[in-house]
């Protein structure tokens, strides 16, 4: 009888490349996974986090630590050439409550119309967190703002010399014994009736011209009429020395150029001022 030779078994172990190819099959399943549930955070997660207004586990604590992050690497070495400044801590006081008391309070305590009804709410500027931040930190967050917060950057309405005005007059907040005399300002609310003056459709340039004073927030800072206290207050005109301030800005006002103003609107603008006079107390 003759005996076969036996067969010897093939070698079944995967070759180099055949591992090569189930590694690169791996990692493309894991991307793609990855890349999916990232879709579904942002289709699904997203809108839900974005509709709550409470916080999250450690969401504020992780908030807090962002921005000091941030605002330490973006600014934290800058130092104040303003700190001690007396005409400086007058602009920063008349900046502050234009453009941020309506948030922060005038006070700074946090508790402007629209800061506390926010989310997240408005900084308390007088509250730890913030009085420990340097300078820097504080112009940083001033000239850039923060993203998916209330708080807008100032870098086209104000120069750098301007936010550094802020930042003194926030410290003076902190810290009242450092410029007593200048205590917060206290802006006279428009009246319905002075409101009702607006009217962005009327043939009347001064209507019109009411409602650019109203949309640019200029009431915040000089009354409704232009009766705010002070150095604040506007009298009766619109002539070119308004025109230079509208379009230059000055210390603690920002500068309104062609695309946030066009000339039509700062004619209608100007007409409203020449009335801003005879409108006086009436409230």
């Amino acid at each position: 009888m003759r005996v076969e030779d036996p067969v010897t078994p093939a070698n079944t172990s995967p070759t180099p490349s055949a591992r090569r190819s189930g590694l690169r099959v791996l990692l493309l399943g894991l991307l793609l996974g990855v890349l999916g549930t990232l879709a579904l955070a942002v289709v699904v997660v997203g809108p839900l986090v974005i509709s709550k207004r409470n916080d999250l586990p450690l969401e504020r604590a992780y908030g807090d630590f962002a921005v000091s992050t941030a605002s330490r690497l973006g600014g934290g070495n800058l130092q104040n050439p303003n700190a001690r400044n007396g005409r400086a801590l007058s602009a920063g006081r008349e900046a502050y409550t234009g453009s941020c008391s309506l948030c922060h309070g005038a006070t700074g305590d946090g508790r402007g119309v629209f800061g506390a009804s926010s989310y997240p709410n408005a900084t308390d500027l007088t509250a730890h967190d913030a009085v420990e931040k340097a300078d820097g930190q504080l112009f940083w967050i001033v000239k850039n703002g923060l993203s998916f917060t209330g708080m807008p950057g100032f870098s086209e309405q104000y120069s750098d010399q301007e936010i550094w005005s802020l930042v003194t007059y926030m410290r003076t907040l902190q810290d009242p014994g450092r410029g007593p005399q200048f205590g917060a300002i206290v802006i006279p609310t428009a009246s319905p009736e002075q409101l009702d003056r607006a009217d962005p459709a009327s043939a009347d340039p001064g209507a019109r011209g009411a409602a650019v004073y109203f949309a640019l927030g200029c009431q915040t800072c000089h009354g409704a009429v232009g009766d705010a206290p002070g150095d604040l207050a506007l009298s009766r005109g619109g002539g070119p020395e308004a025109v230079r301030a509208i379009r230059q800005g000055r210390p603690g006002m920002p500068a309104y150029s062609e695309p946030q103003l066009t000339d039509a609107e700062l004619g209608d603008l100007q007409a409203y001022l020449l009335t801003i006079g005879s409108q006086r107390g009436r409230r």
